[in-house]
């Protein structure tokens, strides 16, 4: 990259409902930068193909494929944004039921998870586990790549479908014209209806109080995001 190209703004992003919500107004925001999506197509904080890799290693070799194939360097990239969905992720084992009249393994209510069997819940405990230290890990740093990138991870709540359309458990194929719908009709920037579903905050430091906001018993099931964040750390570092 020449000096005189723009910094490139990466978005990690779990599929392409997130790019097809916020690629053309990130776009408009910042257009001194270079606005570009790596989707991940599946849970990269939950992957029982590498579970003895450290969760910093996975994030930073995604963000080093996405360099590679790209032909960026570190210098290149402004920053790295990483949007995941919760799922439910902290609530305790207890909010972890056993339904046996129910046909899918997996239900997301208000306040609790549903399973058909003790084995999918086990299962749903293991992977609730995994996730939150992930999370935990991930949501206190600041860089990333050897303190080289700055670094930030933001979230839906339960998923992205939830905060847009109140819907718990949204049917796959259904999602991305969904999505293309919803922000064709939107009729206003969606980081303003995005702020609609900001946890309650209080004090100094909104980025680690909406995480801690939604690592309390059931919010991580509950309809929150603090996307709105991250509109804001990109003003801010762009000196706006």
């Amino acid at each position: 990259m020449t000096s005189n190209q723009k910094k490139v703004v990466l978005v990690l992003v779990e599929g392409s409902c997130e790019e097809v919500l916020l690629y053309n107004r990130l776009r408009t925001l910042f257009q001194q930068h270079n606005i570009r999506f790596h989707i991940q197509h599946g849970d990269i904080l939950y992957d029982l193909d590498r579970p003895e890799e450290h969760i910093k290693s996975v994030i930073g070799n995604a963000v080093n494929e996405f360099m590679i194939k790209s032909k960026f360097r570190p210098e290149d990239v402004f920053c790295v944004l990483h949007i995941i969905d919760m799922d439910g992720c902290f609530i305790p084992e207890d909010a972890i039921v056993i339904d046996d009249t129910q046909k899918e393994l997996t239900v997301y209510h208000e306040d609790r998870i549903t399973v058909p069997h003790e084995k999918q819940k086990q299962q749903i405990a293991a992977r609730n586990a995994d996730r939150s230290t992930n999370i935990n890990i991930m949501k206190g740093l600041d860089t990333i790549l050897s303190s080289k990138i700055d670094y930030r991870m933001y979230y839906f709540s339960r998923n992205l479908e939830h905060v847009l359309f109140k819907e718990p458990n949204p049917e796959k194929e259904r999602k991305f014209p969904e999505v293309e719908r919803f922000i064709e009709q939107l009729e206003m920037p969606i980081e303003d209806f995005l702020q609609e579903s900001m946890p309650l905050l209080t004090g100094m430091d909104p980025y680690t109080e909406s995480w801690n906001r939604i690592s309390e018993r059931t919010a991580s099931l509950q309809q929150y995001s603090n996307v709105p964040l991250l509109f804001e750390f990109v003003k801010l570092q762009s000196g706006f």
